[in-house]
Formats: C-alpha cells, structure tokens, sequence
C-alpha cells in the first residue's frame, strides 16, 4: 500500500510540476470553487508569494510551537491532520511543490467556508485558527482586513497576481 501511495505522490507531482507554467492559483480556485485572488491575497499576506517560506511560530518564552511551509505556509500541525488522509504529505513537498501548497491551502480555505460561510470570519480563521479565546477573536478580524487590503489590491494591480521574475 505505501508503495501505490508513493507511485500516486510521484505521479501527481508529476502532473502538477507539469502545469507549473500554468497559474496554480487559477486551478486551485477553479477547483475548490474560491476566488484566485483570495488565494493570491493569503499567500501574499503569508509568504509574499515565496515558494520555499518557512517560519517558526514560537511561544511567549522564545520556544518554537509550530512551523509553518511554503508560499500559502501550512501549519506543521495542519500537515500532521492531512497525513491521515494524504500520507505522503510532507515539509518537504510542500516546498518543493508550490502547486501542491497552493491547493491544500484552498483546501483548508473552502473547508472554513464550508463550516462558518464566505464570509471574513472564515478567512480569519485561516491564519488565527478557530479557538474563541478574546485574542483569537482579534487576530482573526485583523488578519481578515489585511486579506481584504491585499485582495482590492491585487484587483487593482497594486500587487502582481504572481512572484516577479
């Protein structure tokens, strides 16, 4: 079973190395019925579109909690929870396929839209995660503006729809 698995991942990362000239975010939307530039706006809020991101999340103390990979930064955690269903889900991929990246983050994105609605709670909840906790409650309201900012803008063109060069 694990080695059909790994034929899959090869395969798919095949397919999808394949298409890189063609505009990730335009499949993922398409695919997970979302707006591409909602996807183009996180992954610029989260990575300024950089495909090989990776940022360390770390308590009040200085401890890292988390790390979080790629151009639409998926949470270690997050990666963990996919494993069961995706098993050859890995940091490493997630750097090495932008596409891939691209397409779980739509994933997580139309998952939050399906259990809270469009709105920009759902998007909130994409960067400050779910708990209700006051602080939570902030973060998600305040990461939903700056998706908001960078959604008008990359609508007008203040922010290119992809990573320069």
């Amino acid at each position: 079973m694990r080695i059909i698995n790994q034929a899959i991942t090869l395969l798919i990362s095949g397919l999808i190395s394949l298409a890189a000239e063609a505009d990730c975010f335009n499949q993922a939307g398409e695919w997970f019925s979302i707006d591409p530039d909602y996807l183009r706006a996180i992954a610029w809020q989260e990575s300024r579109y950089n495909t090989l991101a990776i940022n360390y999340n770390r308590d009040g103390n200085g401890n890292v909690i988390s790390a979080d990979y790629g151009i639409m930064q998926i949470n270690d955690a997050t990666i963990r929870r996919f494993r069961k269903d995706y098993p050859f889900v890995t940091e490493r991929l997630l750097l090495d396929d932008p596409c891939l990246n691209i397409h779980l983050g739509a994933m997580l994105l139309r998952r939050n839209f399906n259990q809270y609605g469009t709105g920009w709670l759902a998007v909130g909840m994409y960067n400050a995660g779910v708990k209700n906790s006051r602080e939570s409650v902030r973060n998600r309201y305040r990461y939903a503006m700056m998706i908001d900012t960078h959604y008008k803008n990359i609508k007008t063109g203040k922010i290119p729809r992809q990573r320069p060069g």
